[in-house]
């Protein structure tokens, strides 16, 4: 007989843990021909990693022996406090302005496997974020969290897009969604309007040879002339701004994330030209930033000023 965990047990915990909301969905196999035929386009530009692991982004039941459900939460980064504002030029995507989310969140889902297996010990559970090879965005969406956006991210009816995503996937059954979020963009096209490389095509389709988040992090090398930052030095909030479901879905504090003050500090001293390596090298400790190293960090400063 499945081991069974009533669901409401692990939105509760979740909740007053932190995550805005979650979901359940039996473990299956899923379709790769979608994502093959992107990868086959060469979409992912020089992401080579993206094109391994693909035999668990189609059965994320190799990640755990027994596994029956995948579990996903929300985190939601559109907090009132987020100072990325104030007319500066220069500008980090909203979410590298907190603490590291990929650690934030994965000790959020631990406390949460603690709080869990307090109550069952048998329960057990991979700890899975955006770095993992799953179809995250998918596996929200068939839970019930939301819809995926023209600009392919999840958006959330309560929460907007600017949200982060995590799952759990487990030796427990629980109680699965039975009801998928219609598509809520409808005509809007204010994403795709706004992306200064028209890195957004068709049916959810980001080229990321064009997209200011890939140029100014993925990129090792220089930015093509032809592609435009507005202003970005890390990542991209260009697409979620214009979103009319970010527009009032702000959440006054969270439990999970954190905002960095040395990320605060590192983007008054880029807009005062007073860049410091050290100050840099500090920031990054717990950072998104970490990703990129201070020469291509001084090279998209440049780029972004260029006008």
């Amino acid at each position: 007989m499945d081991k069974f965990i009533d669901f409401q047990i692990i939105k509760s915990l979740a909740l007053k843990i932190g995550f805005q909301d979650c979901g359940a969905i039996k473990v299956k196999e899923f379709d790769t021909f979608s994502f093959s035929n992107w990868l086959n386009k060469g979409y992912n530009a020089e992401m080579q990693y993206l094109e391994n692991y693909l035999e668990i982004r189609r059965k994320p039941s190799l990640l755990l022996e027994n596994s029956k459900s995948i579990i996903s939460f929300i985190t939601s980064y559109n907090i009132e406090t987020t100072d990325n504002k104030n007319n500066n030029p220069l500008k980090f995507a909203s979410y590298s302005l907190y603490n590291d989310y990929h650690k934030s969140i994965k000790q959020a889902l631990y406390n949460l496997i603690n709080c869990i297996q307090d109550i069952y010990p048998d329960f057990q559970a991979k700890v899975c974020i955006d770095s993992a090879p799953l179809f995250e965005k998918l596996i929200a969406k068939e839970s019930g969290l939301g819809w995926i956006g023209k600009n392919s991210l999840l958006i959330n009816k309560t929460f907007g897009s600017k949200i982060l995503i995590g799952e759990i996937i487990t030796n427990y059954s629980t109680d699965y969604n039975t009801y998928l979020e219609e598509d809520l963009c409808k005509d809007c096209v204010n994403c795709i309007g706004s992306c200064p490389n028209k890195a957004i095509l068709n049916d959810n389709i980001i080229n990321a040879n064009l997209c200011s988040s890939y140029q100014t992090i993925e990129n090792k090398d220089s930015i093509p002339n032809n592609i435009e930052l507005n202003g970005y030095v890390f990542g991209c909030d260009v697409c979620l701004s214009t979103c009319p479901w970010n527009q009032k879905t702000a959440i006054k504090d969270s439990k999970i994330l954190g905002l960095n003050p040395d990320m605060q500090d590192l983007l008054m001293a880029m807009n005062k030209d007073e860049m410091d390596k050290l100050l840099f090298k500090k920031a990054k400790k717990n950072s998104p930033i970490q990703r990129i190293k201070y020469e291509k960090f001084i090279s998209n400063i440049e780029k972004a000023r260029k006008i």
